[in-house]
């Protein structure tokens, strides 16, 4: 099993574990002081949801980034790394933006009343106050961490001296080619927290009603997301044409499933639409490179990646990597920067 040896290798792992725990901590702290300012109807209102939703989005951000790490160090993938740089980006700007809709959700929630006019936050409790500190550090933390993610990816640029691309020596054409399939299945796993990422806020969303047959799809839809993405990957590397076109047909129907939700959530709760039109931006993209990559089928992609994991390995077994260590600053390479 792949541990980190190196110093960045290790800085880059232990940003996301830190975050990841510092960032949740503070999420759970914000939910707990807002749900026990909330009566129970709130749940029967849009706005209640707020906090929850954030909540969800933020923890199962968080961990996936955790599962999400691992890989591209084990690989030294560059084109991961930077797209993890990307993606707490996103979670960054959704961070900056909770403090001014949670303190919305709050202030409309402090004038309503249920049907039989009992308050939907309990008198005399100051939601706002309790959450706010938390709140205010959220995106401080997220922040500190994507630079720090930025700045170790550009150590680890050296460090990997772009192994991807001196793996790959053949013409520009297969280099091309070789990129177009990373790219995609790289995309791939990006678009499944995405589309995850919605699938949770909308099973939270729906979750006022558990009768609600929205709610029921919600969870089952995860599912079939889960396995439409590994398919996705395995046609791809085993450059399945037909399983390809099935995937891109299954992504269109997404594309037009979210589209349909964009028209259906309340401009009350306009937060909530970030993300569907978020992860329907990435579902085009992701049909757009299915699409370069299915064209790039049958022509020697599969067969020049396998020659170049098993030269990768040879070398691993004739070379001293010891006395040629200086080269990388220290940093021998254990994996093939192909192995997906």
């Amino acid at each position: 099993m792949y541990a980190p040896e190196t110093t960045w290798t290790r800085a880059f792992l232990s940003v996301a574990v830190i975050q990841a725990l510092v960032a949740s901590s503070l999420e759970a702290y914000v939910l707990i002081s807002v749900e026990r300012c909330f009566e129970p109807e709130v749940v029967q209102v849009a706005r209640g949801h707020t906090v929850p939703m954030f909540f969800a989005l933020f923890i199962f951000g968080f961990i996936y980034q955790l599962v999400l790490v691992y890989d591209p160090l084990r690989s030294s993938s560059m084109i991961q790394i930077v797209g993890l740089c990307l993606y707490n980006l996103c979670l960054l700007v959704y961070a900056i933006f909770q403090p001014k809709e949670v303190k919305e959700a709050l202030d409309s929630l402090a004038g309503s009343r249920t049907w039989e006019g009992k308050p939907l936050i309990t008198p005399g409790t100051n939601a706002w106050g309790d959450s706010k500190p938390a709140l205010i550090a959220l995106p401080m933390v997220v922040g500190l961490a994507t630079a720090a993610f930025c700045f170790v990816a550009w150590k680890l640029r050296s460090e990997f001296a772009w192994l991807v691309y001196k793996a790959i020596n053949a013409d520009l054409g297969m280099k091309k080619r070789v990129l177009i399939l990373q790219s995609y299945v790289a995309l791939l796993k990006f678009d499944l927290f995405f589309l995850l990422g919605f699938l949770v806020q909308n099973t939270v969303y729906a979750s006022a009603n558990m009768g609600d047959p929205e709610f029921g799809l919600s969870i089952g839809f995860i599912l079939v997301v889960l396995l439409v993405v590994w398919l996705a990957v395995v046609c791809a590397q085993r450059e399945n044409k037909f399983g390809t076109v099935v995937i891109i047909i299954a992504h269109l129907a997404a594309a037009g499933f979210l589209c349909w939700k964009l028209t259906t959530i309340s401009p009350a709760v306009y937060m909530f639409l970030a993300f569907p039109a978020i992860t329907l931006a990435m579902t085009l993209c992701t049909i757009s490179m299915a699409v370069l990559a299915l064209f790039n089928f049958g022509k020697g992609v599969k067969t020049f990646t396998e020659s170049q994991q098993r030269q990768f390995q040879q070398n691993l077994e004739e070379t001293d990597y010891a006395s040629l260590s200086y080269l990388y600053g220290g940093y021998v390479p254990r994996r093939s920067p192909l192995d997906a």
